[in-house]
């Protein structure tokens, strides 16, 4: 019995075959051109920052960085000229109140400072001798007055007895002595007056002179002091306790009068200073806490100053810290802070988008449940922080978006996350 054998019909030439592979190809690229319009561009998911939609008590607040001052700050200037002779202590360094720090040196400041010592002795030798010789004066005037005066009562004397015999018709007496003797006492009589009156006014000179020469007595007395305070202001102390901060001075350098020499600050009295964008300052009202952040603590605060102007674009808004301040607080410590201006209760918020505005509709990226696209959907923003945004409508708690730049990418409504 023959066997008939079949061909083998090549599939090329296949009809049935080639209309099923010609289908599925067919289908495959409607889904592809389906896709490719749908999400027509793809990311990597690590090159975007992602945030959760929260529900939630809001605070809203400001942020912005800044660095610990001292409350007050204090410079000690040179008094007088001189040059640097000693440094004994270097900034950073903690000092109590009457330490010394700076030493300088001024030859001729000494050396006229022992020339007034001399001159003041000499003039304190000068005055005591011009009390001795002014004392001798009232001394002599007053050895006249008395002389002048037993002179009248002797006179006096006569005169009365003479009076008496001439009275009785005694001729012992002449008429020429009795008038002589009554002259002699007149003159006598008014050479006391001119003599009280003569002392009186030399009284009035001497204590004139004698005030006149003290007068350059104290005069030499201020140069001299003035002199020994400039001498014993080389010697440069800490006029408070604190923090040794600044001190612009090498050793042999010439200090002018009135050089600041070194910058003072109390330990711990210390305030911080933010720099706040200027957008955000309209809305920082004095008292509002204040956390501040150190890195190693976190400070309470309360806004004490807002300044009125805005330089390089932000504003400065000054701290009151709270009284025990951590070890690692300083003066010049980089620092950042959070203002906070109010806070909404139950409302829903998330981290603030790179392109976000307050009060502001915007279009967002929101990625579908399954992570694998992101879709373009307004949203409208509400109040805002340094942080967080506030979300009136059109996303829901749980939901994720992009926050980062989206300028790469805005044109598409929809992108494949890889």
């Amino acid at each position: 019995m023959d066997i008939i054998k079949q061909k083998n019909t090549p599939f090329y030439k296949n009809k049935i075959l080639l209309g099923s592979m010609a289908s599925v190809l067919f289908a495959g690229v409607v889904y592809a051109s389906t896709q490719v319009q749908l999400a027509g561009f793809s990311m990597k998911k690590n090159s975007v920052i992602s945030a959760i939609v929260e529900r939630g008590d809001f605070d809203i607040k400001v942020s912005g960085p800044g660095i610990l001052v001292p409350r007050g700050i204090r410079w000690v200037s040179s008094t007088v000229a001189g040059k640097v002779e000693r440094i004994l202590v270097k900034p950073g360094a903690q000092v109590e109140q009457g330490q010394l720090i700076v030493e300088l040196i001024n030859p001729e400041l000494d050396q006229k400072v022992q020339e007034l010592y001399w001159e003041l002795e000499s003039m304190q030798a000068k005055t005591r001798a011009l009390k001795v010789s002014q004392d001798t004066q009232i001394l002599d005037i007053q050895a006249e007055v008395l002389n002048t005066q037993m002179q009248y009562d002797k006179a006096k004397m006569r005169l009365d007895a003479e009076s008496k015999l001439i009275k009785k018709g005694n001729a012992t007496v002449s008429k020429l002595d009795y008038e002589s003797s009554k002259l002699t006492v007149s003159q006598l009589a008014k050479t006391i007056d001119i003599n009280k009156a003569r002392t009186k006014q030399l009284k009035l000179n001497l204590i004139a002179g004698f005030e006149a020469q003290t007068a350059q007595l104290n005069k030499l007395k201020k140069t001299l002091e003035r002199a020994q305070f400039q001498s014993d202001s080389l010697s440069i102390k800490a006029p408070v306790s604190g923090v040794l901060q600044a001190m612009p001075l090498e050793l042999g350098q010439q200090v002018l009068l009135g050089s600041n020499i070194a910058k003072f600050a109390k330990k711990g009295d210390l305030i911080a200073e933010l720099k706040v964008p200027e957008l955000n300052a309209s809305d920082i009202l004095i008292g509002q806490k204040v956390a501040i952040d150190t890195r190693f603590n976190q400070i309470n605060g309360k806004v004490i100053r807002i300044d009125p102007a805005v330089v390089n674009g932000t504003v400065q808004v000054d701290v009151e810290l709270e009284k025990n301040l951590p070890d690692e607080a300083r003066p010049d410590l980089s620092i950042d802070g959070e203002i906070f201006l109010t806070q909404k209760q139950n409302t829903l918020f998330v981290r603030r988008p790179a392109f976000s505005q307050a009060n502001q509709t915007t279009s967002i990226y929101k990625f579908d449940n399954a992570d694998k696209y992101v879709l373009k959907t307004l949203v409208s923003f509400g109040l805002s922080s340094s942080v967080n945004i506030e979300i009136l409508n059109g996303l829901k708690a749980g939901d994720k978006i992009i926050v980062s730049e989206q300028t790469g990418f805005e044109r598409h409504n929809k992108i494949s996350m890889n």
